[in-house]
């Protein structure tokens, strides 16, 4: 029996040390990283504890400057028809923009509510920001 150290003290093993075969385990670089590939072809989103974040290979970032400058154009012009001008029909056509470039509808709202200038592009980055964080 082998003799055993434990904070101080001795011990004697009990149990008989069993011996197994060793597997040599192998490398295979290319299927790797193809299941790699294929991974990131499936699942761009990712849902940690609640929260999205989007992978590295994501295709759908919500952070291009062109596409941004489009959202806040059309905040700003919807803001404009249904505050300022009180306008419906100029109102539903802008909707009906939002709808045609598949803008998820509680993201404007976002901006036109929880912006504290719907004309400082930072303040209205920030309230995006802010949306995505939560969402």
């Amino acid at each position: 029996m082998e003799k055993l150290l434990y904070r101080g003290n001795k011990y004697t093993q009990n149990k008989e040390i069993v011996s197994k075969k060793s597997v040599q385990l192998k490398y295979r670089r290319s299927i790797y990283i193809q299941k790699r590939q294929l991974i990131s072809k499936v699942q761009n989103d990712l849902i940690y504890r609640g929260n999205k974040y989007l992978s590295k290979g994501s295709t759908n970032k919500p952070y291009r400057p062109d596409a941004n400058k489009k959202i806040f154009s059309l905040a700003r012009d919807l803001i404009n028809a249904q505050f300022n001008l009180a306008n419906d029909e100029l109102s539903r056509k802008l909707w009906d923009e939002v709808a045609a470039f598949k803008i998820d509808p509680k993201r404007i709202i976002n901006l036109m509510y929880r912006c504290c200038s719907n004309q400082d592009n930072q303040s209205m980055l920030d309230a995006d920001l802010d949306y995505f964080s939560k969402e």
